[in-house]
């Protein structure tokens, strides 16, 4: 059987695979691709288009042969739709006609309507609310993204059953130590590569038996990284014999999906609390298609001990559903989907193996669905990683920066964890006193949440998570920045609009300008001086011209391809500088040399009247510089813009970045 795998080949012919009921007998590496993604779920697809936007081919395998079609995750949450734009303003666009947007929920308690609680929108970005959208389409936006790019191909049918990173002596290179790895990945010569006995229930993160005397064609791939996207299952995690140490919670929560008629409104996510004390959660998808979480209690000492659910049959779902939502009537239609679902809580003890191999998205870190945390971190995840990736393949930073993925993502999966078990509590708690507090708890938040800033914006939005300082976020070596104050090293860069200094000064926002996926945006905020000082504008310039100039000589983008045509090739600019001045600079007396700048290359734009932009960076009268990292976090920042200030700038530089 010939295999279909369309990863480029090494040397002019591909020998044939081989066919066996075993483990093959080390078949000759001869495929090679830059890196190899298992899993096109949401988090390795987002890798794959990223990479390809940068220039880096990938090859995605999964092991089903078709895209699931159960909604699962269904909320995009603020962070993430700004990841999608940055991304492509275009697939932004695609995502946004096919969501509906969340702006509050309703908590209904013994059949009445007790509180209606707006969402906080999220002002710090220009995506206010959460979107919803199944996690089926999401899959599908991605898919036809990627395939847009024309930098790789997803191979359905094929599965990875064991990788390893090799390390050898290049003894072209003295002592010099090289790696890569060497995945071995099969697809079933007869049927699929699903096996039998496998658990049906969301969650569940134990791999399934092997079938006996199946047969399987297989290949090795040589690939300089590999990330682990393949779920909570993670084959890598466990061929790797890398720990995910945590906890199984004893709630039982059933998961429905599919058309309902009701006279419940559906345009809104809404929490029901019966007089049974069970409670369902209702999301509307499309038309009178939603999603239900109906807690069903807690499982049997018994059944907690073998890790077992009940099954839940149509039957009992309709009565325990009917018991929850009495007096209001529901009535199912059709089933999509009807499962239970079993909260893990685990983390991977790493996320980073060898320099070489990642795991990312729920391979990584798994927990309850409360709060929609999964399927945004997974994406954030991808977000932290392409961008190292990237440069490191283009030989612009050395292999030790991949290092810092793991270093920044494990806390930020520690804190989710965390969160959504606390939403879990709330949300399968079967006491008669919890579920007085929790209702007259949301009767008072509901009065007085219009009133308050901040509350659970950030933390739900997913804006206010941050890295810490490390081998790519630096402190001055001597002004020090608080870590609390505002755009403070390793925080989300804050979004705002700016004006473009001509005649007509439509604003636009600082993330659109910061759009090229891959590049370092170096904000320069002028204060008044180019206001007070006309003559300090050549000076700024020449600055800018030379040190972006040296950059983009030392470390040079990368062509990448455009969507829709391949051929069609673009430079990507590692470096990109915007000026960012105060209010009061005359479009007619900065010259017209400095109107026709293009955008990033020290193109001067005005900050509003009441200095917002300069505020959010926390920056003085002096003025100052700040480095925004290609996903948009802060990485290093200096006072004022005098040549000194830029002479630390490219030392920041030389430290993290390879010195040819």
């Amino acid at each position: 059987m010939t295999s279909s795998l369309s990863i480029p080949t090494e040397g002019a012919s591909a020998s044939v695979p081989t066919t066996t009921s075993t483990a093959p007998a080390s078949p000759p590496t001869n495929t090679y691709v830059p890196v190899l993604i298992s899993g096109a779920g949401p988090t390795g697809l987002l890798a794959g288009v990223l990479l390809a936007k940068m220039g880096i081919r990938t090859t995605i395998i999964e092991r089903d042969m078709a895209v699931s079609p159960l909604s699962k995750a269904f909320s995009l949450h603020p962070r993430s739709l700004e990841i999608l734009r940055h991304t492509g303003e275009d697939l932004s666009s695609r995502f946004k006609n096919e969501s509906w947007v969340s702006h509050m929920g309703r908590m209904y308690f013994g059949g009445k309507l007790t509180a209606e609680i707006p969402w906080t929108p999220a002002t710090d970005s220009q995506f206010h609310h959460t979107w919803g959208l199944p996690q089926t389409s999401t899959v599908r936006l991605l898919t036809e993204e990627y395939d847009r790019t024309g930098m790789g191909s997803i191979d359905r049918g094929w599965e990875l059953v064991d990788t390893k990173v090799i390390e050898q002596i290049d003894g072209s290179n003295g002592t010099k130590p090289t790696s890569w790895v060497e995945t071995t990945i099969r697809r079933a010569v007869k049927g699929t590569n699903a096996r039998m006995g496998e658990s049906a229930v969301l969650g569940t993160v134990d791999q399934a038996e092997e079938d006996e005397g199946k047969l399987y064609e297989t290949k090795v791939v040589k690939s300089d990284f590999l990330i682990g996207a393949d779920g909570g299952r993670s084959t890598v995690r466990h061929v790797l014999n890398i720990p995910f140490p945590g906890r199984v919670r004893d709630a039982n929560i059933i998961l429905f999906d599919g058309h309902i008629d009701t006279d419940l409104p559906l345009d809104e996510m809404a929490s029901i609390n019966g007089s049974n004390l069970h409670a369902v959660g209702m999301f509307p998808l499309y038309g009178n298609r939603v999603r239900f979480l109906l807690s069903d209690g807690t499982l049997t000492e018994e059944e907690f001990a073998a890790r077992k659910v009940k099954t839940p049959t149509k039957e009992y779902f309709e009565k325990l559903l009917e018991e929850t939502v009495t007096p209001h009537k529901v009535k199912i239609l059709s089933y999509n989907w009807l499962t239970y679902y079993r909260a893990n809580e685990r983390r991977a003890t790493e996320f980073v193996h060898k320099q070489r191999i990642f795991l990312a998205g729920d391979a990584a870190h798994c927990h309850s669905p409360m709060g929609g945390q999964g399927l945004n971190t997974g994406l954030q995840d991808s977000y932290n990683l392409a961008w190292k990736i990237a440069i490191v393949l283009k030989g612009i930073a050395p292999l030790s920066l991949v290092g810092s993925y793991g270093t920044e993502r494990i806390p930020i999966a520690d804190e989710i964890i965390q969160l959504s078990a606390k939403n879990l509590v709330l949300f399968v708690s079967e006491s008669y006193l919890f579920f007085q507090v929790r209702k007259y708890g949301l009767i008072l938040l509901s009065y007085i949440l219009p009133y308050l800033t901040g509350i659970g914006g950030p933390t739900f939005a997913m804006l206010g998570l941050r890295y810490y300082g490390n081998s790519v976020n630096k402190e001055h070596v001597s002004q020090r920045y608080e870590s609390t104050a505002p755009a403070s090293i390793g925080k989300r860069a804050p979004d705002d609009f700016v004006f473009p200094l001509t005649t007509d000064s439509t604003p636009v926002r600082l993330y659109n300008l910061m759009d090229s996926t891959g590049a370092f945006h170096i904000l320069v905020f002028a204060a008044d001086h180019l206001v007070q000082d006309k003559s300090l504008k050549k000076t700024l310039l020449a600055d800018v011209e030379h040190y972006q100039g040296s950059w983009l000589a030392r470390w040079p983008g990368t062509r990448a391809g455009t969507a829709g045509n391949v051929k069609e090739m673009k430079e990507t600019p590692q470096f990109m500088v915007h000026v960012i001045s105060q209010h009061g600079l005359d479009a007619s007396t900065v010259g017209d040399s400095s109107l026709k700048k293009e955008s990033g290359y020290g193109k001067i734009y005005l900050d509003s009247e009441g200095r917002d932009l300069h505020r959010r960076y926390g920056i003085t009268a002096k003025g100052g510089i700040v480095v925004v990292r290609p996903d948009t976090h802060i990485s290093y920042r200096v006072e004022t813009f005098s040549n000194t200030a830029w002479e630390d700038v490219d030392g920041y530089f030389k430290s993290i970045l390879c010195i040819s």
